[in-house]
């Protein structure tokens, strides 16, 4: 039975099985006391899940506190009950979410990318950027980031207002990116990159956290998906953009024109973010109440619930004793994908068009990963093993800056174009394999810290000194992506360990007991390793 529960829960597909809200208490009054934890039963052995309110879920809060609870309960029941009710609610959550996130991701991509399009444009000549000055102003962008990573993400947690957190920033880097406009020398320059670390990394754990929120574990991976085929068009548009003001003809230099159209451009999306965006489905507004009861039941066997405003010290700590958080982090840390990409720019920029011969390359790879998002550990294989060739064809056909076969070169562009895809499926991965609102952030943060890390250190394996060969950053891609393949069947073992620990702990309980308690841990904010009715994925 315990393996029937896990599996159940595993593959997301409870809208046959689970149980309506209103039969799951005793008291058609108060349908949703069997969720709060709050209240012991025999079938616990009188024990006390949470100790308020507060300490929970704020899920359990808006269930439980609600005038109308019966009412909705029974609306939520009918949509979950009407197989057609609940395939437009699972639209109205793609419309609601996918479209404003799918635009996030892009302009994210597509922002750290500006300095990669514009280094072609004349940036590094008008500027005056020599030696390492280049790779220093790519390893800034990542220590503003890396130094508000953890700050940013517990006052995130304690406002609770996700979207408007969000989109605050989004606005603010937006400007920033147009403020890259003014300047004149590495300085100027250097003050923006910073800046636009700073703001900029918000940005993927909340929407991990979003996610999480909305989607049953066996929907997420193929949503991310969904949100990284845009991630692909910006090379199209980006590339579009950057050749087309190429041909502009005034004092304003065209990069000068291409930071502000791209900032401009992010600022409109990060308005909409904070207006349109819902915090969490206890809050969004378009939303009837029961429609959130519905969303809410709906993700119920998740058991990892929405979010909780209290930064909880022990997850804090579980945190960082946690092995399977350190083997995502040692993945992270060897995503300094960001040096391969601004030096493959370079290197190309010699070949007639590169701005948008590069473009439509990775839609394919993004494409095909849609269909294979439900096995994590063979996805992110598939992403990053042709990195590893692009990076050994680099150093085959290009080892002292002397370029052998062109071609064979921007064969190798494309194939570089895979790895980005392999990072957002570690961050879903972090959506679907941790509870404990306090947890999750502090994970997600983690892994952001090591994404930085490995970018700061991925810019300076490719020393000026080095060019244009570049030879040891090539060489350094091709190690660390191999580590990351050995992290990647790390992950798998032990998600594997804990789930027949989990299902040990289940098999001694009784059926009762199980059933009991299965319910109360599902909005109780308890972490993935306090709660035996987890199911880890991989």
């Amino acid at each position: 039975m315990a393996e029937k529960d896990q599996t159940s829960s595993q593959d997301g597909n409870h809208s046959s099985t689970e149980k309506p809200a209103v039969e799951m208490g005793q008291d058609k009054s108060q349908p949703f006391a069997i969720l709060d934890g709050r209240n012991s039963s025999v079938a616990t052995g009188d024990q006390v899940i949470v100790s308020s309110l507060a300490d929970a879920d704020e899920a359990l809060a808006f269930l439980e506190n609600h005038p109308r609870a019966a009412e909705i309960a029974q609306e939520g029941n009918a949509i979950l009950e009407d197989p057609k009710r609940l395939k437009r609610l699972l639209l109205k959550i793609d419309l609601t979410i996918a479209p404003l996130l799918a635009a996030v991701y892009f302009l994210q991509y597509l922002d750290k990318t500006t300095l990669s399009y514009t280094a072609v444009m004349g940036l590094r000549t008008d500027t005056r950027l020599v030696g390492q000055d280049y790779s220093n102003l790519s390893m800034l962008f990542y220590i503003g980031f890396l130094a508000t990573e953890f700050p940013t993400q517990y006052i995130a947690q304690r406002l609770s207002r996700l979207s408007l957190y969000l989109g605050v920033n989004i606005m603010i880097w937006g400007a920033v990116l147009a403020c890259h406009a003014a300047c004149h020398d590495f300085a100027g320059l250097a003050v923006c990159r910073t800046l636009l670390g700073v703001f900029e990394s918000c940005v993927a754990p909340i929407l991990v956290l979003i996610i999480a929120m909305w989607y049953k574990k066996a929907e997420q991976g193929r949503r991310v998906s969904w949100f990284y085929v845009c991630n692909s068009l910006t090379q199209i548009v980006g590339g579009g953009i950057a050749y087309g003001v190429s041909f502009t003809h005034s004092k304003f230099a065209s990069w000068r024109i291409f930071f502000v159209a791209i900032g401009v451009a992010t600022m409109v999306i990060g308005a909409m973010v904070a207006l349109f965006l819902p915090d969490s489905p206890v809050k969004a507004r378009r939303f009837t109440d029961a429609e959130k009861v519905a969303a809410l039941m709906r993700v119920k066997d998740n058991q990892s619930g929405t979010q909780n405003a209290h930064l909880k010290r022990d997850q804090i700590f579980e945190t960082f004793k946690d092995l399977s958080t350190g083997a995502t982090d040692v993945n992270a840390h060897g995503s300094h994908w960001r040096g391969i990409r601004d030096f493959i720019w370079l290197a190309l920029r010699q070949m007639e068009g590169p701005l948008i011969v590069c473009s439509p390359a990775s839609i394919v790879t993004h494409l095909l990963l849609h269909r294979l998002t439900r096995t994590w550990r063979r996805v992110m294989l598939i992403c990053i093993i042709p990195t590893i060739l692009s990076a050994a064809l680099m150093i085959g056909l290009d080892p002292n800056g002397q370029p052998r076969n062109r071609a064979g070169l921007l064969a190798a562009s494309f194939l570089s174009g895979t790895f980005g895809a392999s990072f957002m499926l570690l961050l879903a991965w972090n959506a679907s394999n941790i509870a404990g609102h306090s947890k999750k952030v502090t994970a997600n943060a983690l892994t952001l810290v090591s994404f930085a890390v490995g970018n700061i250190l991925g810019t300076q394996t490719f020393q000026n000194k080095q060019a244009p060969g570049y030879i040891s950053g090539k060489i350094s891609i091709v190690a660390t992506l191999a580590a990351l393949c050995f992290a990647i069947l790390v992950l798998r073992f032990l998600n594997d360990r804990l789930n027949r620990k989990n299902k040990k702990k289940l098999a001694e309980m009784g059926e009762d007991e199980k059933e009991v308690l299965k319910e109360k841990m599902a909005f109780a904010d308890r972490t993935d390793r306090d709660n035996p009715f987890f199911v880890y994925t991989h």
